[in-house]
């Protein structure tokens, strides 16, 4: 029997369990079996989310040296992958806003740019073609290779933006980076998917994003110290372009080496740590290895509106959550503070949205459920927008810009973990990070025209704009909040029998298999 096929029957097998399970144990709110037996992972135990594990209903359950190796996994993925990865994000969103790093140093003026629109948005086009067909080829290559080629093109490409003479010379390179980058950060979400639990994803992609606040945060710093070296040779922002490709590109040579593909292939794992975590990523359904492909999964996660809803909301939410690294460098001179001073001061919102994006996981536990996190997130944005719309006074404009920088990337991690976590199959987990994560990056494509020069230096159409764009955030995350309980209710309410159905067709079901319980 084939990998494939076995993968298809254990996952098969527990989905069966995990159906039988729901008929005959009783489950409290949070998806806890309330009957005895040896260790039971529950929210204490493991995640202290607002869900607990099994995924597909029933309890999964743990030995005491289960629930130790389990442990141990965690911190050797947290070290050994997720920080990594980590780092290679910030490499990518720090060449991602380069060029709106660039504008105070000149790049318009010396490329003969009216404005730094077209350039600006032009990445997001390319990011968003790009990001699914990558994804696809992530299912065929090693990610190690893979995210590690992607890599070393955009770094190659971005320190060749240091030859652009002109506006062509901008957007060609621009273009190339959205292509390379489009399949980076999908690249890793899937990756992340096929190495922790769902109630474990939402954690690690606050990390992740966060690692973008980092970048930004210093990036406006550095962006001020290079942009006033003196060189006879090279022009301020071609000394940029250069340094952050050329920083991206020691990542992309480490990451050949040091990216670990999936558990069961980690040397770095013992066998108890690869048999815990194979367990409980097998009853998930999101065991991840190269070659495992369907086409039922992908068709069905194409047509699938619940994935299309988060994509279009995340698209939403991102407008905002992108307006804070793209402009706050540029609202922070206009504001009056001084080239040199306003790049220095645009590191504060991004300290503030670091933190937010670092500490997401723990947001949104205390909030309860990511739905209710989102949408709290948005009224603080709302509150945030209308300080720095409402007056001319500088400081009180800067805090404002910290507020909505600082809520609006919650959502950042909030909508890709929300959606991949309610994923099962590694196909449909790889299709819906790639969809959420393109069509809401797409938000940056919008936000480039929502502040144009001719508004400085209160930017008042922009501001307003986001504020509608967090009350639609606020609805659509209410609906779809309202339609996963009543998905819930209805399977709890109405089981139904699966046990006429194949090992194949069972694992092709996913989140449509009757034990599937969405998480809010």
């Amino acid at each position: 029997m084939s990998a494939t096929k076995e993968y298809a029957g254990s996952l098969a097998e527990n989905m069966s369990m995990a159906f039988n399970r729901t008929t005959s144990t009783c489950i409290n709110s949070k998806g806890i079996g309330t009957g005895a037996g040896a260790n039971i992972i529950d929210a204490d135990q493991v995640v202290r989310g607002e869900d607990s594990m099994p995924e597909l209903q029933g309890t999964l359950v743990l030995s005491a040296e289960e629930d130790n190796a389990y442990r141990r996994y965690l911190r050797k993925a947290d070290f050994y992958l997720a920080l990594f990865m980590c780092a290679g994000y910030m490499m990518s969103f720090l060449n991602r806003v380069a060029l709106t790093q660039a504008k105070p140093v000149g790049v318009a003026m010396d490329t003969n740019m009216s404005d730094i629109t077209v350039p600006l948005s032009i990445f997001y086009l390319s990011y968003l073609v790009f990001q699914v067909p990558s994804n696809i080829v992530l299912r065929h290559v090693r990610p190690s290779l893979w995210l590690a080629f992607l890599a070393t093109g955009w770094s190659i490409t971005s320190a060749c933006g240091a030859l652009a003479k002109n506006r062509g010379g901008i957007i060609a390179v621009r273009v190339f980076i959205g292509a390379f980058e489009a399949g980076f950060t999908s690249g890793v979400i899937a990756v992340f998917a096929s190495w922790y639990p769902r109630n474990q994803l939402a954690k690690r992609l606050g990390w992740m994003y966060s690692s973008a606040s980092l970048a930004s945060m210093w990036a406006g710093p550095a962006a001020a110290g290079l942009g006033s070296i003196k060189s006879s040779v090279l022009k301020p922002y071609q000394i940029l372009f250069i340094f952050y490709g050329g920083i991206s590109f020691l990542w992309s040579f480490a990451a050949f080496f040091v990216v670990k593909d999936y558990p069961d292939t980690c040397s770095l794992l013992n066998k108890d740590e690869k048999a815990v975590i194979n367990k409980i990523m097998v009853q998930q359904g999101t065991q991840g290895n190269v070659g495992e492909f369907s086409r039922v999964q992908l068709m069905r996660s194409l047509l699938d509106w619940r994935i299309w809803a988060w994509s279009i909301i995340g698209f939403c939410a991102n407008i905002t959550s992108y307006t804070g690294p793209l402009f706050a460098p540029i609202f922070s001179v206009d504001m009056g503070f001084g080239r040199v001073a306003g790049q220095g001061m645009s590191a504060i919102p991004n300290l503030v949205s670091f933190l937010v994006a670092f500490f997401s996981g723990d947001l949104i536990r205390i909030a309860g459920s990511t739905s209710t996190a989102i949408m709290v997130a948005q009224v603080v944005n709302i509150a945030g927008l209308l300080m720095a719309v409402a007056t001319t006074q500088s400081a009180v404009r800067f805090v404002g810009l910290c507020i909505f920088t600082g809520a609006s990337m919650l959502t950042t991690p909030a909508f890709p973990g929300w959606a991949v976590s309610n994923q099962s199959g590694t196909t449909r987990t790889a299709i819906a990070s790639a969809m959420v994560s393109s069509i809401g990056a797409f938000g940056g494509f919008a936000v480039s025209y929502m502040y144009p020069d001719t508004t400085a230096p209160r930017y008042v159409p922009g501001h307003v704009t986001n504020i509608s764009v967090c009350v639609a955030v606020i609805a659509g995350t209410l609906v779809m909040r309202m339609c996963l309980q009543r998905s819930n209710r209805h399977r709890e309410q109405s089981p139904e029998d699966v046990s006429n159905m194949s090992p194949a067709e069972l694992a092709d079901l996913g989140d449509k298999h009757p034990a599937f319980r969405y998480r809010l």
